[in-house]
């Protein structure tokens, strides 16, 4: 049982680290070059708040959590030949956390009454580098974890 949980924990570990570092890149890209908030250097809106590649690698390390607690949950119960389909399914749901989160910070004025996924289609989704960084994310886990998946 512990050695169970051990490999649980070291898959968990690396796929919440992966979701991290991709999901600050992604942001990184997509707010701070694409949006122009780097070059800015704050959030001109009320109130506004300094930004930077420490404040962005911050606002997304709730990814880190919600995947770290969600992939050890689920590869502690699953069977062996199920932990990349849990690795993944954690992947996305740390994804889309910290995803939703971004979405909210950079929302303008207009915006304060959106609904989650209204945020996230607007200021995170771009209809290129969305759909890679998913198809990325999942590909990376799938590789930085196979040999870790199959340990019993």
């Amino acid at each position: 049982m512990l050695s169970r949980l051990t490999t649980a924990a070291y898959l968990a570990m690396l796929t919440a680290l992966w979701c991290w570092l991709l999901t600050a890149s992604y942001v990184i890209w997509k707010f701070g070059f694409v949006e122009g908030y780097l070059a800015l250097g704050q959030i001109p809106f009320n109130p506004s708040i300094p930004i930077n590649y420490l404040l962005l690698f911050i606002l997304t390390f709730g990814a880190f959590g919600i995947t770290f607690v969600t992939a050890f949950a689920l590869t502690a119960i699953a069977p062996p030949r199920l932990r990349l389909l849990a690795l993944c399914m954690a992947w996305i749901v740390g994804g889309a956390f910290a995803s939703l989160d971004a979405s909210f910070l950079f929302l303008d004025h207009g915006g304060g009454t959106w609904l989650p996924h209204e945020a996230f289609l607007a200021r995170f989704y771009h209809p290129i580098a969305t759909p890679f960084w998913i198809v990325f994310g999942l590909a990376g886990t799938a590789s930085l974890t196979r040999s870790l998946r199959a340990k019993p």
